[in-house]
């Protein structure tokens, strides 16, 4: 019987890990993200109801393997490097992480009843998301918004909500489906707050998404974006192959830039050998790229590049020390932005990939630097800079410089906007994982930034994919995976915020004051035992 029972319950967990699975992008089955949660809440339940005093344990672990049988077959990918024990590490500790707002949520419900159970599920998860986007183990990549980035038909309320909406939407739908399916009686009330839940922001969304052409009376752009494909293992970082390299991208680049060209946009470390900001205008590439952008006086080449900075002492935590030199120094996966003009602009990329661009809290763990992930040319950790910085063209038309995984962290891209870009240019290399889910989830994404900030994308990827995105997340010109390609088209620049912009991840600041107070009652009520005797919680 015992046997049974745990078979049972093992049978929920895979069930309901696989349903969000089938349900993740590029699956063409967003509906099942709605109800993928059923199962699990059915174990919880189960747990429970048939407590043997190791309920918190059977909760952690059951729910452990739901979460992995998710993060598995959606982000094996992640282990497709030279350094598969990565994605391993990764497939493990996300799902791990994600138990510890669902046990939290059933220690609550145990304590405190039904509705404030359910209730401190959706906060204690929404807090999880919001600090899984903010500290130096990001991976936010599996954030539930996220999960509908294929359809942006159906996600258009993102503009006021982001992603954490998304989020919100799938918890309250699962938790509502699960109490009808639970309920022992017809609960009308129940049903038709459901079927309400469940339709309404799709039909509004389509409403939103039919409505007449949102980028109607805005100013464009002549933009050109260049694929150059080349391999992030076995040539880009090779300086042999330097000059062929370029060749590459100056010969593309030709085929479509002419007179009326605004800006030409190149990949992720497209320049890979190295730059020092502080001698740019003698640097041999940034000679080719003026030497290319010469004949074409309103072009603005926005480019991916290696850079480094030196310093005469250890003036960060990132700082690496050169003996031979006997110099400090930082290395940055940074972008730049050069015109005919002596000015040139620079980014450096701020969100870095834990592992490969930066090992976690380096002014803790600077001696595991060795450890870190080669992803090509670049290893440990790389510098940063604390704000966003805008391209801002002759004519005041700002760009935001995305690098890569930036593209996916909502609130952090508004500070662009909010900085005064009217575009947003998406520079990354998605080759170093082969031809999987993974660069098809990272273009898909783009949407979703594109819906939040009401922004164009201009998308250039070294490997993967490259294209052009409107206002309304719509993909266009999507080139061909490991294929060299050139792709043009006008973008419409828009100034307007949405609410999102304006006021960021708000709905999971809301979670997070909610999950505080809840924490705080628990410990009060578990070390004051005398505290709320008299209360009644249901």
């Amino acid at each position: 019987m015992k046997l049974n029972k745990r078979f049972r319950w093992l049978m929920l967990s895979a069930i309901s890990g696989v349903l969000m699975w089938l349900g993740w992008c590029p699956h063409p089955f967003p509906v099942l993200l709605l109800f993928g949660f059923v199962p699990l809440l059915m174990l919880e339940k189960e747990i429970t109801d048939q407590s043997t005093g190791k309920d918190n344990r059977d909760v952690f672990i059951f729910s452990y393997i739901s979460f992995l049988i998710w993060n598995w077959p959606t982000c094996w990918w992640v282990g497709n490097t030279t350094s598969p024990g990565s994605g391993m590490f990764a497939n493990c500790a996300n799902p791990l992480l994600m138990s510890i707002p669902f046990l939290l949520f059933h220690i609550t419900r145990k304590k405190f009843g039904h509705w404030i159970g359910y209730s401190s599920l959706i906060a204690f998860w929404l807090s999880f998301e919001f600090i899984h986007l903010r500290w130096e183990l990001t991976w936010p990549w599996l954030t539930l918004g996220n999960g509908f980035a294929s359809f942006p038909q159906i996600i258009q309320w993102y503009e006021f909500t982001g992603v954490e909406g998304g989020t919100l939407w799938i918890w309250l739908c699962n938790v509502l489906l699960f109490l009808i399916f639970t309920n022992k009686k017809f609960n009308t009330t129940l049903i038709v707050t459901t079927v309400v839940l469940v339709f309404q922001p799709i039909i509004l969304s389509l409403m939103q998404y039919s409505r007449h052409n949102s980028a109607e009376g805005l100013r464009t752009k002549n933009i050109v974006v260049v694929q150059p494909n080349i391999d992030p293992y076995n040539e880009k970082f090779d300086r042999s192959t330097l000059k062929t390299q370029m060749e590459t991208l100056t010969g593309l680049s030709k085929q479509k830039i002419n007179q009326e060209t605004d800006y030409l946009v190149w990949p992720e470390t497209a320049l890979p050998q190295g730059v020092w900001l502080d001698e740019l205008q003698t640097d041999p590439s940034i000679k080719e790229c003026k030497k290319l952008i010469k004949k074409f006086p309103k072009l603005n080449l926005v480019t991916g590049a290696t850079a480094e900075m030196e310093y005469d002492s250890a003036a960060t935590s990132t700082a690496r020390y050169e003996e031979v030199n006997q110099k400090y120094y930082d290395v940055f996966n940074a972008a730049l932005q050069i015109n005919n003009s002596d000015t040139i602009q620079i980014y450096k990329k701020s969100k870095l990939v834990p592992g490969a661009e930066r090992m976690p809290y380096p002014g803790l763990f600077k001696f595991l630097e060795p450890l870190a992930v080669n992803m090509g040319g670049i290893t440990g950790s790389l510098g940063t800079q604390e704000h966003r910085s805008v391209f801002f063209s002759d004519d005041s038309t700002g760009i935001a410089p995305v690098i890569c995984y930036e593209s996916i962290f909502g609130e952090y891209l508004t500070e662009y906007i909010q900085r005064g870009a009217g575009l947003i240019f998406i520079m990354t290399n998605d080759g170093w994982w082969g031809n999987t889910d993974g660069h098809k989830q990272h273009l898909a994404y783009a949407s979703i930034a594109a819906i939040e900030t009401r922004r164009c994308i201009a998308r250039s990827a070294n490997t993967g994919t490259s294209c052009f995105i409107d206002l309304k997340g719509n993909i266009s010109q999507a080139t061909d995976w490991w294929q060299p390609t050139v792709i043009n088209a006008t973008l419409s620049v828009n100034h307007d915020l949405t609410f999102y912009v304006k006021h960021g991840d708000y709905i999971a600041r809301i979670g997070n004051v909610i999950s505080i107070i809840l924490l705080l009652t628990l410990i009060v009520k578990r070390f004051v035992p005398s505290f709320l005797n008299n209360r009644t919680w249901n």
